[in-house]
């Protein structure tokens, strides 16, 4: 559900206007991302300001919200910068062939299907269009897919079901999809749920499914009572999604075939970001 994007630094400094028209139609909660692209992106378009409105009161308002610009706007995916004798475009060709942008918006033409110019990007843009909320068949690699970009790059994936349980085929597909994203990562993986099950007992089911993380991962286990928890989320410090049905698939039947994904408001992020991280685990492994 999120795309990453290449863009060009002087594809959104000609005004501030322009610069605002651009960045606003990023962040996690839309759906796209800035690739940090080289890795001092955030330079180059100072730079560019700079040589366009130095002495200027836009160059500083143009600093000042560049400036404020979160880790859920700007993404560092650890790419590799490139070649800097190289411009920019050059640069981000090379790397697209790579290891593929959702598409790259350049300030100049470029004859290359997946370059947009800058005045050619618009909501409508098949390339530049986001979906914000996708209905989905309930199979582990659908409800998962829709989180892997966050997943992928995150340092703490918070999974919020109450009923969640590894032991149970419907919940531990989706645990193992998570952890076929995390081979290499050090990430820490929270399971909050209901207190319906006595914690020693969720303590032993929890345990059993400890092999299945990759090695650096760790997992840890909060309990919250029955009566606090409803909603069910996958979230990250970057950006969060809300799941209608829950954590679990059902690739097995019984239960409801499709589920409603919705990327969070980063407001909405914040607070359940923060009401989940207010309890100590009650079990941490390895």
């Amino acid at each position: 559900m999120i795309k990453e994007f290449a863009l060009d630094p002087d594809a959104i400094t000609s005004s501030y206007r322009e610069f605002c028209y651009f960045t606003e139609k990023f962040g996690v909660s839309q759906g796209r991302v800035i690739a940090a692209f080289p890795k001092k992106w955030r330079k180059l378009v100072c730079d560019s300001a700079l040589r366009q409105h130095k002495g200027k009161i836009e160059f500083s308002k143009i600093v000042e919200r560049l400036n404020k610009f979160g880790n859920d706007i700007v993404f560092d995916t650890g790419r590799p910068s490139g070649e800097g004798s190289q411009t920019w475009i050059d640069r981000a060709l090379v790397e697209h062939a790579r290891k593929p942008f959702a598409a790259i918006i350049s300030a100049t033409a470029v004859n290359h299907p997946d370059v947009l110019l800058k005045d050619e990007v618009d909501e409508e843009s098949p390339r530049f269009k986001a979906a914000r909320q996708c209905a989905i068949p309930r199979t582990a690699q659908a409800l998962i897919g829709c989180a892997e970009f966050l997943i992928r790059h995150s340092k703490i994936i918070k999974l919020v079901d109450p009923h969640f349980d590894p032991t149970k085929p419907r919940y531990q597909r989706p645990l193992e999809q998570i952890c076929s994203l995390l081979p290499g990562s050090k990430a820490i993986v929270e399971i909050h749920r209901s207190d319906e099950v006595a914690n020693d007992e969720l303590i032993r089911r929890f345990k059993q499914c400890v092999s299945m993380l990759p090695s650096g991962v760790r997992m840890q286990l909060h309990i919250y009572e029955k009566a606090q928890m409803h909603n069910r989320f996958i979230i990250t410090e970057s950006g969060g999604l809300i799941y209608g049905v829950g954590l679990s698939d059902n690739e097995d039947g019984g239960g409801a075939p499709d589920e409603e994904v919705t990327l969070m408001e980063t407001a909405v992020k914040n607070t359940r970001w923060n009401d989940y991280s207010k309890t100590s685990p009650v079990a941490i492994w390895p």
